[in-house]
């Protein structure tokens, strides 16, 4: 039976550079075998490494805001068990006390449901970018978002309450500011896109759903984030990403499977180049004016091309879709790009002002 006491100790030794060899060994156990321990210990790890930054005035200051925070917050998000753990790991310092508490306070804030999406058509456009376009936008809250072609964002909310939420239509990067309600505690940032929700409370991440893309992606390159489903499905537990992690759901198994585990299976992690800045990774190369395409099969290819170039692709046979690629566009144009296309897999098109035909060669 696990002691929540005990681990929440070992993990505050641990951040602190105090815990033994066993003990270390002991807390990767735990945390290898549960990912919600894990994204605490983030958490806590995160917030540390905040306030060890920061003058100790700023500390100070930074741990009257938290108690202040801690006294409005209801015990049910605080249990008993973790404010015996802040009160024996007062030694440490109360700044560092108080960032153990924030830290697990923050962990159930981000993990709890985003609530369902209101009813359509309320919705205020923020942003749109047409194809062919890639745009930029500062939120309210002092959050930054590009936008890539064919894509719109609108706000859910005004910003001025206790949540943050956006919906997006298309692709777009946001670097989310961390933003305090008046009462006291974070205010969760929410992009509501495709069929799932995003939540997040201080993060840079990618988030690409189009309407006819055949799954939706999210890419974190900092901090944390927990994805959910709009409807709230029981068989879609909430996944959450760390950085330099893709997540991947087939559009079509989310919007219609209804088989138990099913959703679950069909969800993907995978592991991203951290070693790469973020200018020079496939998943961004939008942001910065490049088309990139790694193993994409021609009909892949051709809803990138479509939103980057401002055409519609049509194929006239069933061969010609399974060609693959690899290789970028910056500055060519559509004709260049089809042209260089042809030097690695041969075929046919034909061009008729914003409408591309492509077949097999003859």
């Amino acid at each position: 039976m696990r002691n929540d006491d005990f681990i929440w100790n070992l993990m505050a030794r641990a951040v602190y550079g105090e815990a033994s060899a066993s003990e270390r060994q002991a807390l990767q156990e735990y945390l290898a075998k549960s990912p919600d321990l894990q994204q605490q210990y983030e958490l806590l790890y995160q917030l540390l490494k905040r306030t060890e930054s920061s003058s100790p005035a700023l500390q100070d200051d930074y741990t009257e805001q938290v108690q202040l925070l801690l006294t409005k917050t209801e015990s049910p998000i605080l249990p008993q068990a973790v404010k015996k753990v802040r009160r024996r790991l007062f030694y440490y310092g109360a700044a560092a006390a108080a960032v153990f508490a924030v830290a697990y306070w923050g962990f159930t804030q981000l993990y709890a449901p985003a609530g369902r999406l209101p009813l359509e058509g309320i919705y205020r456009l923020a942003l749109d970018a047409p194809k062919g376009a890639r745009k930029q936008l500062l939120l309210p809250d002092g959050s930054k978002v590009w936008l890539n072609g064919g894509s719109r964002l609108f706000y859910v909310t005004d910003f001025k309450g206790r949540s943050r939420e956006v919906k997006l239509e298309g692709e777009a990067f946001f670097d989310v500011a961390h933003a305090t309600a008046e009462g006291g505690g974070l205010r969760p940032f929410i992009v509501h896109a495709g069929n799932i929700d995003i939540k997040v409370l201080g993060t840079a991440f990618n988030v690409k759903a189009y309407a006819n893309d055949p799954a939706t992606t999210a890419v974190l390159y900092r901090g944390l984030i927990s994805v959910t489903k709009h409807d709230g499905e029981k068989n879609f537990q909430p996944v959450l990403l760390y950085p330099n992690q893709k997540l991947v759901i087939p559009n079509i198994l989310v919007a219609a499977s209804s088989a138990v585990g099913g959703l679950r299976e069909a969800i993907k992690i995978e592991a991203i180049d951290s070693t790469k800045a973020i200018a020079a990774r496939v998943e961004t190369a939008w942001m910065y004016n490049r088309l990139e395409f790694r193993g994409d099969d021609f009909v892949t290819l051709a809803h990138k091309m479509e939103t980057w170039y401002n055409i519609n692709i049509h194929f006239t046979d069933e061969r010609v879709k399974e060609l693959s690629f690899n290789g970028s566009f910056e500055k060519e144009t559509l004709v260049q790009a089809l042209e260089a296309l042809k030097l690695a897999n041969s075929f046919e098109y034909r061009v008729e002002h914003n409408e591309v035909l492509i077949s097999s060669s003859r």
